[in-house]
């Protein structure tokens, strides 16, 4: 199952580190406690086998060994530990309460082994006393000391096991730790396509900053984007409405037409217009397709003198029809990074606006030339400019001087690629 609560992950996370702890504590705490008290129990069987060396040497120099068994096994008293003693000759001489008669271990040399008998694990200390030929042997259970170590362990556990009701405050703790994530859900939940504002989060952690940061610039990004596309609606508006206007009209014109030679010109002059119109739309759908911020990765190194060339090669009938002269003039080979497209048609459209406010039989002089880090392009012709007090509107969208009838912005347009 996933896990979709950052809250939920969060709670889990905590309480499954808070649970690995305690087995890291518990195991550590396990191991440490059944070293230290198995080193205490050996050093008791070392010191319980020397105290019955010394207490077998001193009875069988008086010759008391069997009473000394006999009051070993009425005294009534339960050993904790098992013990025996045993002649060089393998003899059982002495055995405590409750020890077998075999031996509690087959280890006959000094130290320490481990041995089962009586279905238990014992742990078994060998003593030998080589002066008296003597062997003792002390033995107690495994049990008794992991019983010990449980004991302990759990003494230690019992205070770490009143943490788990802190759970709900851990749930109070990561519900706070949240709230910032949730001030700005709120605060995009608000916006919408008439409101794209950055979003303003007050006291943002720094691990959730990036993300508002990254957030404000796509809803920037979206912003310009619905604004593009809201100046390309009106732009096409504006463009189409010009020639169908004036093909309507043209088409009522040859209809009440008197002759056919009046008929004629009409509807030579709706055909004209169908052509501009027809180049207008192309000219749209190619600015349609482009994505601007595609552009830059799609530049390549253009020769501006030819495509330029190429644009007053289409250009050049309807500078004929006028008997405009065209000129091309370029100073060496200019070379600039570029759309080839994009870059056609803003010399088509320079270009275009220029003849249409040229006066007949005129002259129109397109010019390139290196600058400094780039290129310049101006546009010579006699058309009749732009006023001083005008100039502030040369790059606000669709404008034209009062007055102008004609279509497109309507200025010469220097400018520097």
């Amino acid at each position: 199952m996933i896990v979709r609560s950052i809250r939920v992950r969060l709670l889990l996370m905590l309480l499954l580190s808070m649970l690995l702890l305690w087995i890291a504590i518990l195991s550590f705490t396990w191991w440490r406690t059944s070293s230290e008290i198995n080193r205490v129990f050996d050093a008791e069987l070392a010191l319980v086998a020397q105290l019955l060396a010394v207490a077998t040497e001193h009875e069988s120099e008086e010759f008391d060994l069997d009473e000394y068994q006999a009051d070993l096994s009425e005294s009534g008293y339960t050993f904790p530990l098992l013990f025996q003693v045993w002649s060089h000759e393998n003899r059982l001489m002495i055995r405590g309460p409750e020890a077998p008669e075999t031996p509690l271990t087959s280890l006959i040399s000094d130290g320490y082994s481990d041995s089962k008998f009586k279905g238990d694990g014992w742990r078994v200390y060998t003593l030998n006393l080589a002066h008296h030929d003597y062997r003792v042997q002390v033995a107690r259970t495994h049990a008794a000391s992991q019983q010990l170590v449980r004991t302990f362990v759990m003494d230690v556990i019992k205070p770490l096991l009143l943490v788990l009701p802190l759970s709900g405050i851990l749930w109070l703790i990561v519900h706070s730790g949240l709230k910032p994530l949730r001030e700005v859900t709120r605060l995009i939940g608000e916006r919408d396509y008439d409101h794209l504002n950055p979003v303003q989060a007050d006291h943002v952690p720094e691990e959730i900053s990036g993300l508002v940061d990254e957030l404000n610039a796509l809803l920037l990004r979206l912003r310009r984007s619905i604004d593009r596309n809201g100046r390309f609606t009106a732009d096409v508006a504006h463009e189409l409405r010009t020639p169908i206007a004036g093909m309507l009209v043209q088409l009522q014109s040859s209809a009440t037409g008197r002759t056919d030679e009046e008929r004629e010109r009409g509807i030579q002059q709706v055909k004209k217009g169908l052509d501009h119109l027809n180049h207008v739309i192309n000219q749209l759908l190619i600015l349609a397709s482009i994505e601007p911020q595609k552009i830059r990765h799609n530049f390549n190194p253009l020769d501006l003198e030819e495509i330029a060339q190429e644009v007053l090669a289409d250009i050049s009938p309807r500078a004929l029809s006028k008997q405009i002269e065209m000129e091309l003039e370029c100073s060496g080979r200019v070379s600039i990074d570029g759309n080839r497209e994009l870059i056609g048609i803003m010399l088509n459209n320079l270009v275009s606006n220029a003849i249409k406010f040229t006066p007949n039989k005129g002259a129109i002089a397109l010019r390139i030339a290196h600058t400094e880090g780039g290129a310049s392009l101006s546009i010579v012709d006699a058309g009749p400019g732009i006023p001083d007090d005008k100039k502030k509107w040369v790059f606000e969208r669709l404008n034209r001087l009062p007055g102008e009838t004609e279509g497109g912005p309507g200025w010469d347009c220097p400018g520097n690629l």
